[in-house]
C-alpha cells in the first residue's frame, strides 16, 4: 500500500494537464570548491527525506480528483555529473532540465545535474511546476547547501501536505457571502472559459516544440544594481515597476503593431494568504497585469513609472488570495476547457515578468563558497512560452529570458533584452 496524500488543487492540475508535457522550473548556482560526488548524493537523500514534495508522484492522471501520493519504493532524486568546460555549459543543462519530461505516476519529479572540475561545480535544479514555485526553489537551494556543508537545518521537517483547509480560514471558508460570490465566480468563469473554447481550435495549431527554446542571460554589476535600486527609491517605485515598465518599451519599441501592452506578473501568494510560511513549498501564485497608457508617453520615464506604479498598488489592494481559491477550487470540471484555452487560445499578453527580489543565501560555507546564483527560468506547454525572471544575489541583478523560436525569434528576443539594459543604463548614469 501507498501513502496518498491530497488531491490537486486546481492551479496544481493546470501545471500538470495530462502530464505528457514538460512544465519545469529550473534554478542553476556556481560553486567555488572541490563537491565530492558521494557528499553530493548523500545531501540529496536528506532533502528529498525532509520535503515530500521530493518524494511524491501523482496518481489517476486522468481521473476528476487525481491525487499526490508517496510510493512505496520511493526512487532516489536523479544526479548527473559531467565535466565542467565552460562557464556557459549551465545554460545548456538547464534548457535540458526546462525539457525533461518527469515521471509524474512514479516521482520524484525533481532531479539534479553537476557540472565538476577541480576549482568549481554548477549545480543545475529542475523540478516541475506543481511541486514548488521561484521561492521554494530558493528553500530548497538553501537547505541543499546546509546539508552538503556536513551541517543541520534549522526547520522542521514536514510530515503532510498543506491542504486548502490549512490555507483558507475557517471564518472565511464557512462564509455565507463569501461562498456565493465564489459560486458566481466560478460561475462565470466557466460560462467564459466555455465560451472560448469554442472559437478555440486545435487545428492548424501546433504546440511549441521544447527544442526550439532558448535562454538568453544578462547580469548588472553591483555598481550598477546599487544605483538602481536607489533611484528607483528616490522615485517611489518598486525595482518590479519600473522593469516592467522598460519590458513594455521594449516590447513596443522591437515588436511594434504586434505588441500587447501587457506584462503578466506573478505575484507570490504568501505575501497575503500567511498560512503558507517560507518554509513551506507550494506550487502558484497569483497575477497581476502592467499596462502602458497613452496618456502617459508624454511623461518622464519616472513620472511614467510613478503612475503605473499607483496602478500597480491598486491593484495589489484588491488582491484576495482566499477568494482567489475557493473560487478556482470550483473550476475542476471546466480544467479541460483551461487546458485548451491556454494551449491554443489567442495570446492576450507579451510575456510573463517575475522579479524574484534579492536570494537570501549566504555566500560563504565551511566546505565551498556560493560564488553566483543565476536567476531561475520555467516553461511551459502554453500558447505564450515568453518568460523574464530576475532576481539579485551579492548584490547583482541577474536575468533569464526563456522563450520559444518558433513562438519568438531569438533575434527579436535579443533586441528586447539589449533596449531593456541600455535603458537600465541610460537611467542609472542620469541618477
Amino acid at each position: 500500500m501507498y501513502r496518498k496524500e491530497r488531491p490537486l488543487l486546481f492551479l496544481e492540475r493546470t501545471l500538470v494537464g495530462d502530464g505528457s508535457d514538460p512544465f519545469n522550473g529550473v534554478f542553476a548556482i556556481r560553486l567555488k570548491g572541490i563537491i565530492d560526488q558521494q557528499l553530493l548524493t548523500n545531501a540529496l537523500a536528506m532533502l528529498q527525506a525532509k520535503y515530500l514534495q521530493l518524494q511524491m508522484a501523482i496518481a489517476e492522471i486522468d481521473s476528476v480528483k487525481p491525487y499526490f501520493y508517496i510510493p512505496d519504493t520511493i526512487d532516489p532524486i536523479p544526479l548527473v555529473v559531467k565535466e565542467w568546460q565552460h562557464p556557459d555549459q549551465w545554460q545548456e543543462e538547464a534548457l535540458k532540465g526546462l525539457r525533461l519530461q518527469f515521471n509524474i505516476a512514479k516521482g520524484p519529479m525533481f532531479h539534479v545535474s553537476c557540472l565538476t572540475n577541480n576549482t568549481r561545480s554548477d549545480l543545475i535544479l529542475s523540478f516541475h511546476h506543481c511541486i514548488c514555485d521561484g521561492g521554494g526553489g530558493v528553500l530548497l537551494i538553501r537547505e541543499l547547501l546546509t546539508f552538503l556543508d556536513g551541517r543541520e537545518s534549522s526547520i522542521d521537517k514536514q510530515t503532510r501536505l498543506l491542504l486548502i483547509e490549512d490555507i483558507i480560514p475557517a471564518e472565511i471558508r464557512r462564509n455565507k457571502i463569501n461562498q456565493l460570490k465564489t459560486s458566481f465566480l466560478s460561475g462565470l468563469l466557466k460560462t467564459a472559459l466555455s465560451v472560448s473554447t469554442l472559437f478555440t481550435s486545435a487545428k492548424h495549431k501546433e504546440v511549441l516544440t521544447r527544442k526550439h527554446d532558448y535562454l538568453l542571460h544578462s547580469k548588472l554589476d553591483s555598481k550598477k544594481t546599487s544605483i538602481w535600486v536607489s533611484v528607483c527609491k528616490k522615485h517611489e517605485v518598486t525595482v518590479n515597476t519600473a522593469i516592467g515598465l522598460l519590458l513594455l518599451k521594449a516590447y513596443e519599441k522591437v515588436v511594434g503593431a504586434e505588441s500587447k501592452n501587457k506584462v503578466s506578473c506573478p505575484v507570490d501568494i504568501r505575501k497575503f494568504a500567511r498560512q503558507i510560511k517560507d518554509d513551506q513549498l507550494f506550487s502558484f501564485g497569483m497575477v497581476l497585469t502592467l499596462t502602458k497608457k497613452k496618456t502617459d508617453h508624454h511623461q518622464s520615464f519616472w513620472q511614467e513609472a510613478s503612475m503605473l506604479q499607483a496602478r500597480v498598488d491598486k491593484q495589489m489592494n484588491e488582491l484576495r488570495p482566499y477568494e482567489f481559491l475557493m473560487t478556482f477550487e470550483k473550476l475542476h470540471g471546466a480544467l479541460p476547457n483551461m487546458i485548451k484555452m491556454l494551449t491554443y487560445g489567442k495570446v492576450g499578453n507579451d510575456l510573463m515578468f517575475s522579479n524574484i527580489g534579492r536570494i537570501p543565501l549566504q555566500n560563504d560555507y565551511q566546505r565551498f563558497t556560493l560564488e553566483t546564483v543565476f536567476s531561475p527560468m520555467v516553461v511551459g506547454p502554453f500558447a505564450n512560452p515568453s518568460t523574464i525572471i530576475c532576481s539579485t544575489f551579492n548584490n547583482e541583478l541577474d536575468f533569464s529570458f526563456i522563450s520559444n523560436e518558433d513562438f519568438l525569434p531569438q533575434k527579436t528576443a535579443k533586441e528586447i533584452v539589449e533596449y531593456l539594459i541600455n535603458e537600465m543604463n541610460s537611467l542609472i548614469a542620469l541618477a
